[in-house]
């Protein structure tokens, strides 16, 4: 119950207005292709918070939102249960929300029982800027537009609308972002009840708003992002990131969100996610506390801290190291049939692995494996450079507990407030090795803290680096800055004095660049397997040099 004040000519009226709120969030959203693969398209991530998030935090906690489900539930409703366990939600299934007959209006009115009141409707793919008015008139939420045909439009006249295009070509100005309030909700239900006529093969909530025409229904105008379509949702996505980050980084099977104080993670494969919160345990001290965990979602409260990579310099990353030799890389005493265990894992983790990825890289880029001159440097095929690699000895590990993504954007480094010592934490640890989740490789974890330092990720995000193909002819060039450069130093000397194999980890990084490129969008996917190769070429021939000495 809220007490709000209208005010009507000279006079001002106290009023008690008790309302609610429904998003939809169960369409297909066929038109986001592979983004909407593994999850309903109100949970994809702008800036790091979901789509629907950003409206859900719109109304005060005590307010009850309805959300109609349907395609991908589970992953609305796991979602919003991790990342609002306070908030007053209702999910109401949508039994039908693909084909004909189905629609925002079908969706709505599977949750006519739950909204016998005044209510905001709202849809999750609509992004606003400013402050939600309460139903306590009829109002309509619009925003300019040159195109209407793909839209429900409307007409306005002193101030109302008064007329209503639901998908036609017409010269109205405005387009309606799927914003709205419902005073008169008895009206409203009864015209969308009366009137199913699809638009398009949909039955739309326009049919609704009509009826509130003649009751009295004020435009209302808003800053609108719509994420509703690849184009629109990627321009929302820069405009609330700040535009900083200019290369798409991102996966259509792995999410990451900062909301409510909480960071949730998303794997489109649950064992992925169960895996992780099992290593959590066996990682107790050394990352976050795993609060919650429902299907393919885990989350934990975000801890206070800068990455690595924002503090960069030669004694944090000696501290570092120090610290990651003492409390996380400790070594783990196997037994013969562990043993046994562990080299199969590392066989199936460093070649089984690189050969599949290889495959999937070649299959989606379309290139073939040839000779290359790589910013000048002949280079044989990478099959013959493959061949050359003694996996026997690549393959001989040291079981550690281990990390297994670590690189400096996954280290938060932060002062104790007791000791003033420099604290270390790790984030989005791997969920195994090889199928293992006891123990993992320590030269892995060198590995790709050394692949972190050859290319600086910050830097590729912000497209800070160049790929250019001419036949067999490449080149690529990419931005380095003098800390992470001094990282480098600092870590080598650190490998040197502790009797680590350097070649080794130079090998295994190359591994680490091929196997990557399969995963990331073009340039940085070529970028990579190009890297990859050029430095096993040369850590082979390194390699070589040594045994001739």
């Amino acid at each position: 119950m809220f007490i709000n004040k209208n005010i009507i000519g000279d006079y001002q009226i106290d009023k008690m207005v008790n309302y609610k709120v429904c998003i939809l969030a169960g369409g297909v959203a066929s038109q986001m292709g592979d983004l909407t693969k593994h999850v309903n398209a109100a949970i994809l991530p702008v800036n790091f918070k979901a789509s629907i998030s950003y409206m859900i935090e719109k109304f005060p906690e005590d307010v009850e939102i309805v959300i109609a489900v349907g395609h991908k539930k589970e992953t609305v409703i796991d979602y919003l249960t991790l990342a609002y366990p306070n908030r007053n939600l209702k999910f109401v299934e949508v039994d039908r929300y693909f084909g004909p007959g189905t629609g925002p209006g079908y969706g709505l009115l599977c949750c006519k029982q739950h909204l016998q009141c005044p209510f905001v409707f709202a849809v999750s793919d609509t992004i606003i800027l400013e402050e939600i008015p309460k139903p306590e008139e009829n109002w309509f939420g619009i925003a300019p537009t040159k195109e209407t045909e793909p839209y429900c439009t409307v007409k306005i006249k002193n101030n109302l609308v008064y007329q209503i295009d639901d998908k036609i070509k017409c010269d109205n100005k405005h387009l309606f972002i799927g914003l709205a309030g419902v005073k008169d909700y008895e009206h409203f239900w009864e015209a969308l009840e009366n009137d199913k006529e699809p638009v398009r093969g949909e039955i739309q909530v326009s049919n609704g708003f009509k009826r509130l025409i003649e009751k009295r229904l004020v435009p209302i105008g808003f800053t609108w992002f719509d994420t509703g379509a690849p184009g629109s949702y990627k321009e929302a996505h820069l405009n609330f990131s700040g535009g900083g980050q200019t290369f798409d980084f991102s996966k259509n099977n792995e999410f990451l969100y900062f909301v409510n104080g909480r960071v949730i993670k998303f794997f489109a494969d649950q064992e992925i996610t169960k895996k992780r919160v099992e290593r959590a345990k066996n990682l107790v001290g050394l990352t976050p506390k795993i609060e919650g965990h429902k299907g393919n979602f885990y989350s934990y409260k975000k801890m206070d801290g800068q990455v690595l990579y924002s503090v960069l310099n030669p004694q944090i990353v000696n501290d570092f190291l120090q610290w990651a030799k003492r409390d996380l890389w400790k070594e783990i005493t196997l037994s013969e049939n562990e043993k046994k265990e562990f080299k199969e894992a590392t066989q199936k983790f460093y070649y089984e692995k690189t050969m599949k990825r290889l495959d999937e890289f070649y299959n989606k880029s379309k290139i073939s494996d040839d000779f290359n001159v790589i910013n000048g440097v002949q280079i044989p095929p990478l099959k013959e450079l493959l061949n050359k690699i003694n996996w026997e000895y690549i393959c001989n590990s040291v079981p550690v507990k281990f990390h297994g993504d670590l690189q400096f954007d996954n280290i938060l480094v932060s002062r104790d407030e007791k000791s003033q010592l420099t604290k270390f934490i790790l984030l989005d640890w791997r969920q195994d090795f090889g199928g293992l989740t006891n123990a993992g490789d320590l030269y892995y974890d060198l590995s790709k803290l050394y692949g972190g330092m050859i290319i600086s990720y910050q830097l590729i995000k912000t497209g800070q680096f160049s790929f250019d193909m001419s036949g067999s002819s490449i080149h690529y060039n990419y931005t380095i800055k003098n800390d992470l450069l001094e990282a480098k130093d600092e870590f080598e000397s650190f490998i040197k004095k502790n009797g680590f194999d350097l070649n080794k980890i130079k090998v295994i990084t190359s591994l680490i660049f091929l196997n990557m490129s399969p995963l990331h969008h073009e340039p940085f996917d070529l970028m990579l397997y190009h890297l990859g190769k050029t430095m096993l070429h040369k850590s082979l021939k390194q390699t070589e040099n040594n045994k001739l000495q």
